[in-house]
């Protein structure tokens, strides 16, 4: 029986307190940055606050790979558009992030941050492996059995032949990675792998983009989609009475202080949001066949699209 890592609990200690030390750090930028009428000091201190809004992410993934919990305090069903744009807010170079199509659902709060977790290193992957000058796209597409595709596209140097094995094992593996295997170079894919085996219908892929480049796919299962909260609509404001010709005195009326607000989960289905359905229901075909169809007819999708705009007469009848 092999013995516990003794540095394991220790990097979580230290983990926990830096994620400590970033939220503090994030709350006193914040206030200067509402303060400051420069632009341009408010620019600098904007490029603080996203550099320490990373730090924060690499202390959080500490946590995940030292097996220490990582609580959130404030759960919430969160759509697929804010999933993506929160995702995409904590890689390094945000502005070359292109944003497809989104499916207008959401993601159930019991795995909403751990998908924005998994959907951050995706992009970060494609961030730091494409050209600068190269955008990264991030799109949702439905599925016909109801889950939800996202897909992150770049037109990087793509997968080296020689890690898909192990990549494959990484992602795929039904135990979740092996310390064993555990690769400096490739900690935010390990991430990710701890992450989606949380959640029994969470699934991720790398395939190669055609001519060049990766496309990096997270599959989320029905179970772990829900209708996007609407906004609650805002009261109308109560007509004001007209005492003018009252004989009787009006007495002030006493008013409580209105209550903090609260990001409290909102659904259409009613005031109370139900919670996650617990669903036993395996995909038939691995997933890994299911991602190779799905990229297969995007890329086909795109080939069609393509010709027609080459040969617009094409679209008009035959005589």
């Amino acid at each position: 029986m092999a013995k516990p890592d003794p540095w394991r609990p220790v990097a979580g200690e230290f983990a926990l307190r830096l994620l400590t030390l970033t939220w503090e750090a994030v709350h006193h930028i914040g206030e200067a940055e509402f303060r400051e009428q420069d632009a341009e000091r408010r620019t600098i201190l904007f490029r603080i606050d996203h550099s320490v809004t990373r730090v924060r992410r690499l202390a959080e993934n500490l946590r995940v790979l030292t097996g220490e919990p990582l609580d959130d305090p404030d759960r919430q069903i969160t759509s697929l558009h804010d999933v993506a744009h929160a995702a995409g807010a904590a890689v390094e170079h945000y502005e070359r992030l292109h944003f497809g199509p989104m499916v207008d659902l959401a993601v159930a709060a019991v795995a909403a941050d751990d998908v924005i977790r998994i959907l951050t290193e995706l992009i970060d992957n494609a961030d730091r492996y494409s050209p600068p000058t190269e955008p990264v796209t991030i799109a949702a597409h439905l599925t016909g059995d109801g889950d939800v595709v996202i897909r992150v596209e770049d037109n990087g140097i793509g997968l080296n032949p020689a890690h898909v094995p192990w990549l494959e094992r990484l992602l795929a593996g039904p135990d979740g990675p092996d310390a064993a295997e555990l690769r400096p170079a490739h900690l935010g894919l390990t991430v990710a792998a701890v992450l989606t085996h949380r959640h029994r219908s969470l699934r991720v892929r790398l395939v190669p983009r055609q001519p060049r480049g990766t496309v990096a796919m997270l599959l989320i299962g029905a179970d772990l989609l829900c209708e996007t909260p609407q906004p609650a609509p805002e009261p109308k404001p109560a007509p004001t009475p007209n005492h003018q010709n009252d004989v009787t005195m009006v007495l002030p009326v006493q008013t409580r202080p209105a209550p903090m607000p609260r990001r409290v989960p909102a659904s259409v289905r009613g005031t109370t949001p139900p919670p996650p359905p617990v669903t036993t229901q395996v995909h038939r075909t691995a997933w890994h066949d299911d991602a190779a169809d799905f990229n297969a007819g995007v890329d086909a999708a795109r080939a069609r699209a393509l010709q027609k705009q080459k040969d617009p007469d094409d679209r008009l009848p035959q005589p």
